[in-house]
């Protein structure tokens, strides 16, 4: 079977063409996972303290693919991906309903070596919720920001690659979240800017590796914007003009934290 990254066709033909407080009694830190790591990879959601983690990228798994996810500063070429996150009621042991406290936010991108060591030139977030819905408007209304900003991010191979390229764990922490997330849908963004073409790694629905919680990233959920592929208002990843019924139910992304009751 022929694997592909179906928006990285798009864009190749346009590069041608262009030439905090916490409550101490019960707080969930995360669980650790067995197993060593390839040398030299660092995953944050391997290590404590992890709130949710959709699991790792697998190109021999079910229809591997990637989306554009990032800002390219040598095209302008702008594309994000919206990844859903629950929220749940409590944690195991928890005797009433828990909040999540945010300390960071992280993808996998499958990222193009472009010789200049691949920088990531800054990252841009958000946390939203609302009328994150298909044909919905990114900027309208219905469409809560409960918190976002700007930082610089840190990039680490995770040892694996797919359709040739390597992917890279891009890392923020420490970030301005006051807001502490009730129990309900949120939806995150984490976009990168850099001269190199990124994409965010899928995974499936069908328990992919290291997956981890308390919180957990809901498969077909997630929505695709930009103006520059044809999307201005949010579209469904799992639309035929987006991913090309080629995997993206959900994808390698995580966020860290504390949940506290």
């Amino acid at each position: 079977m022929v694997k592909k990254l179906v928006v990285s066709a798009s864009v190749v033909v346009a590069l041608l063409a262009f030439a905090s407080v916490m409550q101490a009694q019960q707080v969930h830190m995360g669980v650790a996972q067995a197993g060593a790591l390839p040398v030299g990879t660092e995953e944050p959601c391997i290590l404590n303290p992890c709130l949710m983690y959709a699991g790792d990228f697998d190109i021999n798994g079910q229809n591997p693919n990637g989306l554009w996810n990032g800002n390219n500063t040598v095209f302008g070429i702008v594309g994000t991906v919206y990844v859903p996150i629950t929220v749940p009621k409590k944690f195991k042991g928890a005797k009433g309903k828990t909040d999540w406290q945010i300390g960071g936010l992280f993808v996998n991108e499958l990222v193009e070596d472009i010789g200049l060591g691949s920088a990531i030139n800054g990252v841009s977030w958000s946390i939203v919720q609302g009328n994150v819905v298909e044909g919905g408007n990114p900027a309208g209304g219905a469409v809560k920001t409960i918190c976002s900003g700007t930082a610089q991010a840190t990039t680490t191979p995770t040892g694996r690659s797919g359709f040739g390229l390597p992917e890279v764990t891009i890392l923020i922490t420490g970030i301005s979240c006051t807001a502490t997330l009730e129990n309900g849908s949120y939806w995150m963004t984490l976009l990168p800017s850099s001269e190199a073409v990124l994409f965010l790694s899928d995974v499936e629905d069908n328990s992919p590796t290291n997956i981890q919680g308390p919180g957990s990233e809901p498969t077909d959920l997630s929505f695709f914007v930009s103006s520059f592929f044809g999307f201005p208002n949010f579209a469904n990843t799992t639309d035929v003009a987006v991913c090309g019924n080629i995997g993206c139910d959900a994808f390698s992304a995580g966020v860290i934290g504390a949940a506290v009751h």
